[in-house]
This record gives C-alpha cells, sequence and structure tokens, in this order.
C-alpha cells in the first residue's frame, strides 16, 4: 500500500512542497487501525479489512497529483525518477520485513512452516504474492487453517503491479497533447486533463465491471486480483484530477455533508462487512466512494468536522507509521499463533499490537525515513537498483532457512521410538496385525500421558511430513481431468475392488496397495481431492461457487463402477465443509439443512452403488485433530504437547456418513481403534507420524493398517481363489492404465513415494 511520505501532498521528490493534508494522514492512521484491530480478532469490527480499499484509494490521490503536477511543471512524467521513488519508499521496510519473517519461522516454527512461508517470501520479494495466493486457492477468511504470516503482502503487490502501468498511460495522455508543438501551455493542460479522464473512466469502469462479476463467480481469486482492484486506485485518480484543477472549491456546507458522509461510510462498512460478504465487488464501492468523499471535502477550503475528528494527533502519528505498522503487524500475529498452534488470547494479542507500533514507530524513524531521505540514494538509478538488492537479500535468507530449520531439527538430543512387548521393533512395515498396533497405540498415549519426549527417528521424517502423499499417477482427477481409469495390484485378477472417494479416500491407497499385491486383487482408486463423495455439489475449495467438476465426476464414477462390476467399492471421503449448492442456484448453509443435504446426498450415493457391485462398504473416516500435529512436532519436544482429542467437528461428520449407510444397510467398517485410545489420540504410534496434517493421514502409517484393514474388509477371503503366481506390475497407459510405480512395496517401507502434492495453503 502506498502510504507514502508524511505530509499527504508533499511530493516524494522533495521539489514541490504543498499544504499539508492532516486529514489524509489520519484518514491513514484511521484505515491501518481498522485492519490491525481486524486482524487481532476485535468483534465489533468484522470488516476492519476495508482498510486496505481506503489506502488503495489514498495511494491513487497521492500519486496521480504528483504525476499530474510533474507533467505540469515539466511536460513529461521520469519513469526511472518515479520508481526511484517507489523503491525508495517501499522497498526497505518490506525488505527487513521479509527477511525477519522468514528467519524467525526458521529459528521459531521449524521446516515445515518455514518451507511453507518461503515461497510466500519469494513471492512478495517481487511483488506478485497477490497472485501467488490466489493460485493457491487461498480463502482469506478461512479460520480453520493458520494463515501465513506474509499473506497481507498481497495488497502491495496489487498496488505495484497497478504502478507498473499507471504511470505509462500518463505518459500517453501527456504525449498524445505535447506532440502538438503550436499548443499553447493552457490547451495543453486541458487536453491532458481530458485525456486522462478519459483513461480513468476506462480503468474504473471496467475494473469495477470485472469485480463485481469476479467477486460472484470466483471470489477468492477477485479479492486477490489487480484487475479486481483497480477501479479503487484509478477512483482516486480521479479525485486528484478533480482537486488539481484550477480553481477548486467547495462551499463549507457542501464540504462539510461530504467529509460526514464519507466517514460514516468507511465506518459503516468497518463494522457492518464480514467474511460472509462478498468483496471486493459492489460491497467495495461503500468504503472507497467514502474515502474519495473524504479527500474531496478536505482538499475544498477550510477543514471539515469529520476531517478534524479522523486527524487528531494520535491518529496523525499512526497515519506517519501506517506503512510499517501495516507491514509488522501481520508476521507478528500470526508467527506466535503458529508457534503455540492455537489462537492467541485478547491479553496476549493486544501485547503484540503494542509491540507491532513500538516497532512501526522505530521503522518509520531508522530505516524509511534515513533511506529516503540519504543522499547516497538521490541518484535515481541508485534507488531503482534497490530492487535486485531487495530480491537478493530475500532470496539469500529463504535460501538459508529451510537448512538450518533442518539443521536444528536434526541436532534435537536422539530420542528412542515408542516400544512394548510383544511387537518386533523393527518390523516389516506391514506386518503387524490389528492386537500389535492397539498395543502400540495405548503405548503411545501412555507415553506422552507420561510426559515422554517425542522420538527422533520419525518415519516419516519431520522434513518430508508434507510429502506423504499417496501417487495417483495417471490417475489424479483433480489436477489432470483425465477420463481414464488406471489398473493396480494384479493385474490378471478377476476379483475387482474400486474406492470412491476424495483424499481421505486417497490415504489408504499405500494400505490398499499392498493389501492388493498380498491378496491378488486388481484394485482401482476413483478418487478426486476436494470433491467428497456425497451426491451433492459442494463449493469450490476457497470460493462460494460450485465445484462443478466434483458434480461431473460423481456420474463418471458411477458410469466406471457400472462397468468395472466390482467385487467390492470402498466409500471414504471428508465430511461436505463449505455450502451446498442446489439445482436453482441457491447456496445452502444452515447447519440443519446442511446436514439434511449431506445425508440425503450420501444415502443416494449408497443405494446407487449397492445394485452396480457385489458388496459395499464405507471405511469410517479416520479422526482428525483440532491443529496440525506435524508442525506441533516441529516446536515441541515432549508427546504430550501434541496429543490431543479428536476433532468433534469432523466426527460428527463421519458419524453422519455412518448413520446414512446403516440406514441403507451398507456395511460399516472402522479403524478409528488404531488411532486414539480412551479418548486420547497420539500424533506418534510407535516410531510413526500418523498425520501429515490435521485430517489426512501418512503413507507410512496407512501401510502400517495393511493387515488390520485387510481383515476387517475381508480382502484375504475376496482373492483367496486366485492362483498363486500372480503378475503383480503396471498397464500400459491405456484405456484402463495402472498407476502402480514399480517396487511400490518397497518405496512404501522406505518411506518414500515417487511423486509430491504442493502443501496445502494455511489460510486466513
Amino acid at each position: 500500500m502506498n502510504l507514502a511520505a508524511p505530509g499527504a501532498e508533499t511530493s516524494e521528490s522533495g521539489r514541490t512542497r504543498r499544504a499539508v493534508r492532516w486529514d489524509i494522514r489520519g484518514l491513514r492512521g484511521t484505515a491501518v487501525l481498522a485492519v490491525v484491530a481486524s486482524h487481532a480478532g476485535f468483534a465489533h469490527l468484522t470488516g476492519g479489512y476495508v482498510g486496505v480499499d481506503v489506502f488503495f484509494v489514498i495511494s491513487g490521490y497521492l500519486i496521480t497529483g504528483q504525476l499530474i503536477r510533474e507533467v505540469a511543471r515539466t511536460g513529461r512524467v521520469s519513469l526511472l525518477g518515479f520508481y526511484a521513488r517507489r523503491a525508495r519508499r517501499i522497498l526497505p521496510a518490506a525488505t527487513v520485513v521479509l527477511a525477519l519473517t522468514v528467519a524467525a519461522a526458521a529459528v521459531e516454527l521449524g521446516v515445515l512452516s518455514t518451507k511453507s512461508i518461503v515461497p510466500d517470501a519469494l513471492w512478495a520479494s517481487v511483488f506478485a504474492a497477490n497472485v501467488h495466493f490466489a493460485s493457491v486457492g487461498t480463502d482469506y477468511f478461512a479460520q480453520s487453517q493458520p494463515p501465513s504470516p506474509l499473506q497481507h503482502f498481497w495488497s502491495l503487490s496489487v498496488e505495484e503491479q497497478f504502478y507498473l502501468v499507471w504511470p505509462i498511460l500518463m505518459i500517453g495522455c501527456a504525449w498524445l497533447v505535447m506532440r502538438r508543438r503550436r499548443t499553447n501551455p493552457d490547451s495543453a493542460t486541458k487536453r491532458f486533463r481530458i485525456a486522462l479522464a478519459v483513461v480513468v473512466g476506462v480503468v474504473v469502469l471496467g475494473s469495477l465491471a470485472w469485480s463485481i462479476w469476479s467477486t460472484r463467480v470466483s471470489p477468492t481469486t477477485a479479492y486477490f486480483s489487480t484487475f479486481a482492484r483497480a477501479w479503487e486506485l484509478g477512483i482516486g485518480a480521479a479525485a486528484a484530477l478533480i482537486v488539481n484543477r484550477r480553481g477548486y472549491q467547495l462551499g463549507q456546507t457542501v464540504a462539510q455533508l461530504m467529509a460526514v458522509t464519507g466517514l460514516v461510510m468507511v465506518v459503516y462498512a468497518c463494522l457492518v462487512d464480514n467474511s460472509g460478504t462478498q468483496f471486493p465487488g459492489y460491497a467495495a464501492l461503500v468504503p472507497v466512494l467514502g474515502a474519495a468523499l473524504l479527500i474531496l471535502a478536505g482538499a475544498g477550503g477550510r477543514p471539515t468536522i469529520a476531517g478534524r475528528v479522523v486527524s487528531i494527533p494520535p491518529l496523525r502519528a499512526l497515519g506517519d507509521w501506517s506503512y510499517s505498522l501495516y507491514l509488522w503487524h501481520y508476521p507478528l500475529l500470526v508467527l506466535p499463533m503458529l508457534k503455540v498452534g492455537h489462537q492467541l488470547s485478547l491479553g496476549w494479542r493486544l501485547q503484540l499490537m503494542a509491540i507491532a507500533v513500538t516497532a512501526s514507530a522505530l521503522s518509520y524513524e531508522f530505516i524509511e525515513n534515513p533511506v529516503r531521505r540519504a543522499r547516497l540514494w538521490r541518484a535515481a538509478w541508485r534507488s531503482v537498483a534497490l530492487y535486485p538488492v531487495s530480491v537478493g537479500l530475500v532470496a539469500l535468507c529463504a535460501g538459508c532457512a529451510v537448512p538450518y530449520a533442518n539443521h536444528e531439527l536434526a541436532a534435537r538430543t536422539p530420542q528412542a521410538a515408542i516400544t512394548v512387548a510383544g511387537v518386533p521393533a523393527n518390523a516389516p512395515v506391514d506386518s503387524l496385525d490389528g492386537a500389535q498396533l492397539r498395543k502400540l497405540v495405548e503405548a503411545s498415549v501412555r507415553a506422552g500421558l507420561a510426559h515422554r519426549a517425542t522420538p527422533t527417528a520419525l518415519q516419516p521424517p519431520l522434513g518430508k511430513l508434507d510429502e506423504s502423499v499417496a501417487d495417483l499417477g495417471a490417475c489424479d482427477y483433480f489436477t489432470t481431468h483425465t477420463q481414464q481409469i488406471c489398473a493396480r495390484g494384479d493385474l490378471t485378477s478377476s476379483h475387482t475392488v474400486v474406492v470412491l472417494g476424495d483424499s481421505h479416500g486417497r490415504h489408504w491407497i499405500p494400505a490398499l496397495d499392498l493389501a492388493a499385491a498380498r491378496d491378488h486383487l486388481k484394485m482401482y482408486y476413483l478418487v478426486m481431492s476436494q470433491c467428497t463423495a456425497s451426491l451433492v455439489t459442494v463449493d469450490k475449495m476457497g470460493t462460494t461457487d460450485p465445484f462443478t467438476d466434483c458434480t461431473a465426476f460423481h456420474g463418471w464414477a458411477r458410469n466406471e463402477i457400472k462397468a468395472l462390476h466390482p467385487d467390492l467399492v470402498i466409500v471414504s471421503s471428508r465430511p461436505v465443509y463449505g455450502g451446498i449448492h442446489l439445482p436453482n442456484g441457491t447456496r445452502v448453509t444452515d447447519p440443519t439443512e446442511h446436514a439434511r443435504l449431506e445425508y440425503a446426498g450420501f444415502t443416494g450415493l449408497f443405494r446407487e452403488l449397492k445394485p452396480l457391485a457385489k458388496r459395499v462398504v464405507l471405511l469410517h473416516d479416520i479422526p482428525g485433530f483440532v491443529a496440525d500435529p506435524g508442525q506441533c512436532l516441529e516446536t515441541h519436544t515432549r508427546l504430550d504437547s501434541c496429543m490431543g482429542h479428536e476433532n468433534q467437528n469432523q466426527a460428527a461428520g463421519a458419524q453422519l456418513q455412518v448413520e446414512a449407510a446403516k440406514a441403507t444397510g451398507t456395511q460399516v467398517v472402522s479403524m478409528n481403534d488404531f488411532f486414539c485410545w480412551r479418548g486420547w489420540c497420539p500424533p506418534v504410534v510407535g516410531g510413526t507420524i500418523t498425520h501429515r496434517d490435521a485430517e489426512h493421514m501418512t503413507n507410512q502409517y496407512s501401510a502400517e493398517l495393511t493387515l488390520p484393514l485387510d481383515v476387517r474388509l475381508g480382502l484375504a477371503a475376496l482373492g483367496r481363489e486366485q492362483p498363486a503366481a500372480a503378475t503383480i506390475g503396471a498397464t500400459p497407459a491405456t484405456s484402463r492404465p495402472s498407476a502402480l510405480p514399480a517396487r511400490w512395496t518397497a518405496r512404501v517401507r522406505r518411506g518414500v513415494r515417487s511423486r509430491s502434492r504442493p502443501r496445502p495453503r494455511r489460510a486466513r
């Protein structure tokens, strides 16, 4: 965001100094205070995020006003000078915050969090954080996972992307006018303003239309999109055009009314907007136009009452520090939350905000001002050189962070794995029976309750926990949208098993692949990540629009099952999160109606599957954690710090599936006793990490469940009639190819998989 020089209309070049706009300084302070309070979780400021939109308007007003005056004074716009001023203003504080955030993650959070934060820092350093967060489907308002501590850099990226183009457009307007050498100055100025007004109008109307449309179609993408936000900076530019024309003045009554109206609009948006508001779209018009009215009113003559309200000394001080405060407050809020693994208390948040204010004041005094005023940076080319220097410094920190975090993890005092009598410590990964595994689960819980240290030789290693995702080969229906199916296991078998579900079905693949090899079964995995098995149309992750690809997958999968007529269909799916879309376009979020529709979707699924297969089984969803156990394990050295109870929201969703299965006479198989004992769920069983995140199983623990799962599903009996000498391998990628990698069993035992999936974005 442009929270530029403390004198709101002071040229950054220092050549032209106009009257200080105390109201704009105070408005900046008000806006950043709203943003900080919203991020800190103050209940009454649910719409505090609109402070960013107010900043966009202020930025468009200040920067465009400077460029208009430059054209009036020199007849041109110096691109080099413009980007030099931006570099001196933006880069020093941003570089320091990015570097220190990455360093803090490496020192305090461990390798998993660092691996997630490093890409965020690199994208932010090149002013493309908004593109990055939109591409990974970040839901800005999602509360189920902690956000990135650098997520707030999206707005800075939007602004810098806008200013890559905006001065060039102004140069084009000036060139059209100045190419006529005989044009007198007054006529040239008039023509320039007309041309610029046309450009501003096109940008505002085009961007606003796109914002409204994209907010309805894909809210997450729209929230981070420069195209959907450009009109907000354009409104500020329009205000600059109006104010900088000759003779601009407002009557006192008109100015007072405009200022009061503008302030009321901004405050209204802060108090009324919330996580359910479709934003930006139409909703952004309220704070944006409100900010523009305040700016126009304050430039019209004498100070207004509303202007005096927002320009009290504390708000003016915050206005001076607002850029640094915006940069510092979010990492200071999020990093401690990631460290402790849960939301911080109000008292802690207030203390952190006090630290953020102090850090911003120091940053303003000792980083921002010295660089902006130093003689060294007066040469424009030197200032522009700050861009590659900044990227290089952040990249250097990022390159050192992950190795350092890995080194710190490896340097822990060695701790032995949890063992129990009668269970071989070095047994093959798929050789433990149900009784042995249950003993290990009990022993792991008891070890946690006894405050025992976490084993250090974990499988998978903590540094590779996020890579523990089963490989789907050519049949990854979420990423490739393929229409083929892949056979795995014993390709000569006459007995076929199909797994139907989402990522919660996918995490059973290591166990089922080993069971298929043992029992001579042919396996098909019709699993699509994020696509629940319930026959309802769900939200596409990170949006409120329907996941139509999932709905289409439901129909396609049923047709494939009908063609295969398998001996067994195993349904394994997560509960339905987000909204459910009806055929008439209504999006249902009411809990009672939502549960009814989800239940109907599962009962409908089981009824449709029964005639298509010899047997249908619901594989009970595994217990989930409230917080990510991996991040806890890398920041705590005792088992009890990360041991908890089953996530009740996920358990309720799993129970709804069970009720739907019972209502249709569908068999239910549960493996929950291999995850929890007497209500306690350990993140480590023996020496194996059970979950790669809050709700998905690791490949390694899935493989350890091979024998118990085999017994409870009756897979051995199903494949008993197969010949002893069966061919286990892969078919070519034809209409029914196999996705079974070579030496899959060996890969599982070594804790290695052939292909990884990106770590899910942790979002706010």
